[in-house]
């Protein structure tokens, strides 16, 4: 339960500061670099503060001038530090609109580019998309989970196709990622955070450049094989 106090004061007293930094610096310029390293010293501090082991696998697949668009699993809160701290790109997420609306947090992160989604409003969720292809287009790399909630069961929910339509109409190669221990850590409806190892292993890159929506099955599939054979890799 300390644990669980401590990560909670120190999310406070790291976030609160450095979202005012991010809003600072994103009102003059939200494409500049400063604005991404504030945010992964964020992921590290509140990875830190929680009493997260980090650990990154085959992360020279990520080349530092290619943008991408990753495709995880999602456990836990903590997914999102975890993958800033592990994967040195200029990332940006679709969040829930309701985040958007909570003060100096929220302003911070819509100021940065990040693309906020009402999955129940089709409209507007299609207009995050295209909001989403925008981000791309300045330089950054998308991350989507495309089970679009976090799951209950070490099991993978149904994947979503938004994030392959995405990727069909970028062009960006899609990259699979398998966020190992977060459930652990901090699953759906735990109390408090028990600390432990979470390592972020990175798939091959999946080839979007010519693909048309026919593709989108073959693709969702493709990134769902990957990941859960790196969750779930077959006994020897």
């Amino acid at each position: 339960m300390l644990r669980t106090i401590w990560a909670a004061l120190a999310a406070f007293f790291v976030t609160v500061p450095l979202a005012s930094a991010v809003l600072v610096v994103a009102i003059f310029a939200s494409t500049s670099s400063l604005v991404d390293r504030i945010i992964r010293l964020w992921a590290r501090l509140i990875v830190r503060a929680a009493g997260i082991d980090l650990h990154a696998e085959n992360i020279e697949t990520i080349e530092p001038h290619q943008r991408y668009i990753l495709v995880a699993n999602h456990y836990s809160y903590f997914d999102i530090p975890c993958i800033f701290a592990a994967i040195p790109q200029p990332i940006r997420f679709m969040a829930k609109v309701s985040l958007f609306k909570i003060p100096i947090f929220g302003w911070a992160i819509g100021r940065a580019g990040f693309i906020p989604i009402d999955r129940k409003n089709r409209r507007t969720a299609v207009k995050s998309f295209d909001l989403a292809a925008e981000r791309i287009r300045k330089g950054n790399t998308i991350v989507i989970f495309p089970e679009e909630g976090r799951s209950r069961e070490r099991a993978m929910r149904p994947f979503q196709r938004g994030a392959f339509l995405l990727a069909i109409k970028s062009e960006l190669p899609m990259v699979p990622m398998a966020v190992d221990g977060t459930y652990d850590v901090f699953r759906v409806g735990a109390k408090r955070i028990t600390p432990g190892r979470v390592t972020i292993r990175v798939g091959t890159p999946i080839a979007t450049e010519g693909t048309s929506l026919r593709d989108k099955e073959r693709l969702a599939t493709e990134a769902r094989e990957q990941i859960l054979r790196m969750l779930f890799p077959a006994d020897p």
